[in-house]
């Protein structure tokens, strides 16, 4: 799976009270449940300026809540976690610091693979639309130079998978869930799929295969991603005939990692 998880280019670092050598992580015991070993961060995405989303090593997600509004983390230079115990539990005393101004953390809350995929798909797309103008001239018959601004969905396996990689695909009361190759998929083997409402297709489907609304292979819940049944193979039925845009799909509204792997699937 040919995708990009964003980590900010910087430095996450807590500032940690003197500690045993060679101490690890997973040594270390959280004074909260809900506290965010600040150590661990691993990936953070931005999609308001009042909070951010960040995942740890062990996959498990959170949000930071701030007191004020501290925009600008998704095009930041240096960033740094500051928590003087080296967990981040929302205390007073803890903050942000990016490209050196100071962000106070209000608050720490774990957060579920769904809707760490929202932030940083909605992280994605405005990332995308900073990204600098490119000059595109015609070739063959001389023309007059357009400029344009280059869009580029940083697609990221915490809210997409490719298509060429699923395996398999089942279906639950939650929805749909698909098996891919994890070893192309940023380590995850099955993904949650929310559809847009009902999808009848799933009544009797034995096979069908996704489409990517951005045309590149990817599901990410983009404007245009479908899950398409797959033409009949039967001889002489017609709807083996049916042009691919015709054929019964329903739209993907949403893609993330699945917690817990399912057994069955079809």
């Amino acid at each position: 799976m040919n995708t990009t998880i964003r980590t900010l280019p910087l430095v996450l670092a807590g500032l940690l009270p003197m500690a045993a050598a060679g101490q690890s992580p997973t040594e270390r015991v959280a004074p909260a449940p809900h506290c965010l070993d600040a150590r661990d961060v691993q990936q953070v995405e931005q999609e308001t300026a009042t909070a951010i989303a960040v995942r740890n090593g062990q996959g498990q997600a959170y949000r930071i809540d701030f007191s004020a509004a501290c925009p600008g983390i998704n095009d930041a230079g240096t960033l740094r976690l500051e928590a003087p115990s080296g967990w981040a539990c929302g205390r007073p005393s803890e903050q942000v610091v990016v490209d050196g101004r100071r962000c106070a953390v209000a608050g720490v809350t774990p957060i579920d693979n769904r809707e760490f995929a929202s932030t940083a798909r909605a992280s994605g797309r405005q990332y995308a639309a900073t990204l600098p103008s490119v000059t595109v001239t015609a070739k063959g018959e001389a023309r007059q130079p357009r400029s344009r601004t280059r869009q580029t969905f940083q697609a990221s396996p915490a809210f997409c998978f490719a298509s060429r990689h699923v395996r398999s695909w089942s279906e639950d009361a939650q929805g749909v869930v698909v098996e891919t190759n994890p070893r192309r998929s940023g380590g995850h083997r099955f993904y949650r799929v929310e559809l847009a409402g009902s999808c009848p297709i799933l009544a009797g489907a034995t096979s069908v295969y996704f489409q990517s609304g951005f045309q590149n292979g990817l599901i990410c819940g983009n404007p245009g991603d479908r899950m398409v049944e797959t033409p009949s193979d039967i001889p002489g039925d017609l709807r083996s005939f049916t042009p691919r845009f015709m054929r019964p799909a329903c739209p993907v509204l949403a893609v993330y990692p699945k917690d817990v792997p399912d057994q069955a699937s079809r």
